[in-house]
């Protein structure tokens, strides 16, 4: 998935928080072939909204919710930055932006980062892993 937060196409909201909300479809686009595009993600932040999975600022209240929506069935816990994922679990990782207030999430493999929605490493940002959110199967 190559979509950027920062683009036009998408709500304001998802342009402003929805980095945990991007990482979710990245990994239900790997896991069920879906292909998101920004009409797609636009009517989905509607509709988990309306269903209580999140908050208009796109705070995630139910990221398993979500997933099940999809047919992608896991639980979620929160690890600390160290732990190193087994074979039936992804992530999604906390990081905190350098001179920046507050987090953001990118999906990640241990140290790989997989999707990141403001593509930070190309733009030469600084960052460093807070913890992670380890989704399991169920």
């Amino acid at each position: 998935m190559k979509l950027q937060q920062n683009d036009n196409r998408f709500l304001l909201e998802i342009r402003r928080w929805g980095c945990y909300f991007l990482s979710l479809h990245y990994y239900i686009a790997s896991l069920t072939k879906n292909e998101f595009d920004f009409n797609d993600i636009n009517n989905n932040y509607y509709q988990f909204i309306r269903l209580g999975y999140m908050r208009i600022n796109c705070y995630i209240l139910n990221p398993c919710r979500i997933l099940s929506f999809f047919g992608v069935k896991r639980d979620v816990r929160v690890e600390d930055k160290d732990y190193k994922c087994l074979k039936d679990e992804f992530e999604i990782s906390e990081v905190k932006i350098r001179n920046n207030i507050g987090s953001h999430f990118m999906a990640t493999n241990n140290i790989e980062v997989l999707y990141d929605s403001l593509f930070l490493k190309d733009r030469g940002q600084e960052y460093h892993l807070k913890s992670k959110r380890i989704f399991r199967d169920i």
